[in-house]
């Protein structure tokens, strides 16, 4: 299973909100800065996040993004699905071989595990491994 590049950075960018949830708005500089994300690609991501409802944003000179869920209710795998698109399993491949048959339930439960460690990480865990490791510093 592939975890995109912009699925990476969608979870810093949520980390970065969850650090200040329940504060002032977080502007696009500062979640770039954090997460070391190219400012004209974060702003592709947060209107992902926008469009999924995990994120709102305020205009102007206070402006910026905050969290629209707790932290602790936004897990590692509903980013992955709204950024990556759907855990889905690859089709059969027409004229695949006895060799693929027998593969083929490792590279499932191979699936299957990942889907289970992002379901049960959360954005909030996250959060506070970073605060408890003092890794930074608002």
């Amino acid at each position: 299973m592939h975890i995109s590049t912009r699925c990476r950075y969608a979870i810093k960018a949520l980390v970065r909100l969850a650090l200040s949830y329940g504060g002032a708005p977080v502007q696009s500089r500062d979640i770039a800065a954090f997460g070391n994300i190219p400012v004209k690609y974060l702003e592709q991501v947060m209107h992902d996040l926008r469009q999924g409802g995990l994120v709102t944003s305020t205009r102007g000179k206070n402006g910026g993004y905050v969290l629209a869920r707790p932290p602790n209710a936004v897990s590692f795998a509903q980013v992955r699905e709204l950024v990556d698109g759907p855990f889905a399993n690859p089709e059969r491949t027409p004229g695949a071989g006895q060799a693929d048959a027998l593969v083929e339930p490792v590279w499932h439960d191979v699936r299957e595990a990942v889907r289970e460690v992002l379901a049960g990480a959360t954005i909030g865990a996250a959060a506070e491994r970073a605060r408890s490791t003092q890794m930074y510093a608002i």
